[in-house]
């Protein structure tokens, strides 16, 4: 066989194989919910509860002691996992039941996107839950994603304030039980923006350590 004919055998082959993968995974992948966030009436009783709590006032003592644990020694809890490089920091806690309830992740990640929209004026551009089929795993994602307050009557050539970036805030379940709670900061790079509020002064509002 020439080479030119063996080396289009070879590619077809190798393009048959990709779109074939490609195919398996979305059929493995099946979307089955999208829709907005809801919470109903008994999950708001229980957030209510929980913020007047010492659940409440103890995770967050334990999140920000295991950052400051991890900024000073590079240690920290193996439930956390801190993400700090230059332009996108944050954490993903992982559920454990024998340390946690279920609804105080949902709690916490509500209670996240409330401090932040309230406190900072950050405006919820995105607040969805997607369910997906995963062969014999459903997985069900929640998501806030918060955007920074809009500037009106800059001057020309001002700087927009982006205060800590764009926030991320993800809630994973698998076959029904939480799995990770993440929080992300992601800043603008670019000459339109100040630079970005340090993710340390994000950590002590979230967790109300000069509250």
């Amino acid at each position: 066989m020439r080479f030119w004919e063996r080396l289009k055998n070879i590619f077809s082959s190798y393009q048959y194989n990709e779109e074939a993968a490609l195919k398996n995974k979305v059929q493995e992948e099946k979307v089955l919910c999208h829709d907005v966030i809801k919470r109903c009436e008994t999950d708001n009783e229980y957030y209510k509860n929980w913020s007047a709590s010492t659940a409440k006032t103890n995770s967050l003592s334990w999140l920000y002691n295991e950052y400051i644990s991890y900024r000073t020694r590079g240690r920290c809890d193996k439930a956390l996992t801190f993400l700090t490089i230059p332009s996108v920091n944050g954490f993903a806690i992982k559920f454990d039941d024998a340390r946690w309830h279920q609804q105080d992740f949902t709690a916490l990640f509500d209670y996240f996107k409330n401090k932040l929209s309230t406190d900072e004026n950050y405006w919820v551009q995105v607040s969805d839950s997607k369910t997906i089929s995963k062969g014999i795993c459903t997985e069900i994602i929640e998501r806030h994603y918060l955007k920074p307050p809009l500037a009106f009557n800059l001057s020309y050539g001002e700087k927009r304030n982006q205060k800590f970036g764009n926030l991320m805030i993800t809630l994973h379940a698998i076959n029904g039980k939480v799995d990770t709670l993440k929080l992300s900061a992601t800043q603008y790079n670019d000459h339109l923006f100040e630079k970005a509020i340090h993710f340390d002064t994000l950590m002590e509002l979230i967790c109300n350590v000069n509250c």
